[in-house]
């Protein structure tokens, strides 16, 4: 599968072949090729943007319009099955390659990381850090560190994150006891995590992420 003037898309038989064995290894996740996943993006987003073509010259001399424009919804039809197969493979296959390393983790086993693709890692990353602040925060509970606690969980009042607003909103004070707004509908905004949970929590606003 190369990257280099001519793209190589993966199989969905591949993929299935790839989920089967997934499934079937029980020792963590298996060993597959580092570029899987944007091997797949690429065919995915090959399948979003490619349009039917039909050249006049390929048609039939006894093709009328309609049996052209029936043979295009045939053939789109059967790119959106194939685009549904696809998604529906992939998301199950990583989702369950992640929650082995989760389970592994929880019980303290180990397994092959250089298994895991860069997608992976970076999951993989982000549980180890809520594992990690759990067991911050219930080591200095235990501890009884009631001055180390609060200074462990006020960090929650500088935590921000940006919004875009689906409805006007009138100017309140954060809990870091700043003042934001008036906003408008379409404004976008950095607002304290606290703050912004119960905005989006009342569909007033959604969650805008910086990864492209």
């Amino acid at each position: 599968m190369g990257f280099d003037n001519k793209i190589d898309f993966i199989s969905i038989e591949e993929v299935f072949n790839t989920l089967k064995r997934e499934i079937q290894l029980t020792n963590g996740p298996q060993s597959i090729e580092p570029n899987f996943y944007q091997n797949i993006a690429n065919l995915i987003s090959k399948l979003k943007e490619d349009d039917i073509e039909e050249e006049d010259e390929d048609r039939g001399e006894g093709e009328n319009i309609t049996t052209t424009i029936n043979r295009e919804k045939i053939t789109d039809q059967i790119k959106n099955n194939l685009l549904d197969l696809f998604t529906k493979s992939v998301t199950l296959l990583f989702i369950y390659r992640c929650k082995k390393t989760f389970n592994i983790n929880k019980t303290k086993e180990t397994f092959d990381y250089s298994n895991l693709t860069d997608e992976e890692k970076f999951v993989f990353y982000g549980n180890r850090e809520r594992e990690y602040r759990i067991n911050i925060v219930l080591d200095t509970l235990l501890e009884g560190k009631p001055k180390t606690l609060e200074k462990i969980v006020s960090s929650i009042n500088e935590n921000c994150i940006i919004l875009r607003f689906l409805d006007s909103m009138e100017q309140f004070v954060g809990v870091n006891m700043n003042k934001y707004g008036p906003f408008k509908k379409d404004d976008v905004a950095i607002l304290p995590f606290e703050n912004a949970r119960s905005i989006i929590e009342n569909n007033k606003a959604i969650e805008i992420h910086t990864i492209d």
